[in-house]
């Protein structure tokens, strides 16, 4: 009976050291910047960034910028997609017959900034040319995008 109490208190002090060694929150990047075309800024939008198969979203303010906290470290591709910008997608519904109400009169629903037609190839993942190397700690990055 005692070689069995001291073999859980031994197996519960090594699993307590291992747990005290391990490494640093494997999401410690914080990265910011501006979405660049033809020398101006992006002025709304989403962008994704996308580590491996995961992604994460990131909204454009109305100046461009941008900035994300707690990505993980490794190779990321961005996408951009500012077509909730355009003001001839339809706003609200579906027109006539559509099941949405409309929005409240007075209200301003909808996403801010002006919208700028962008390449379609930087809405997708596989045709994005937008890289950047994520290391821990803090990272600025613009993303200049090209015609």
């Amino acid at each position: 009976m005692r070689a069995s109490v001291r073999f859980l208190v031994l197996a519960s002090l090594i699993l307590a050291v291992v747990a005290g060694c391990t490494p640093k929150n494997a999401r410690d990047v914080g990265l910011s910047g501006k979405v660049l075309y033809k020398g101006a800024p992006v002025t709304g939008g989403n962008m994704t960034l996308y580590v491996g198969d995961a992604a994460y979203p990131v909204g454009l303010n109305a100046d461009g910028t941008y900035s994300v906290t707690q990505l993980p470290e490794g190779d990321a591709v961005a996408t951009v997609d500012n077509s909730s910008l355009n003001p001839d997608k339809p706003k609200y519904g579906g027109g006539k017959g559509a099941a949405y109400s409309p929005p409240p009169s007075g209200k301003n629903v909808g996403p801010a900034g002006k919208y700028v037609k962008i390449p379609p190839k930087y809405k997708k993942k596989e045709t994005s040319d937008l890289k950047v190397t994520l290391k821990n700690g803090k990272m600025e990055h613009d993303f200049v995008l090209k015609d």
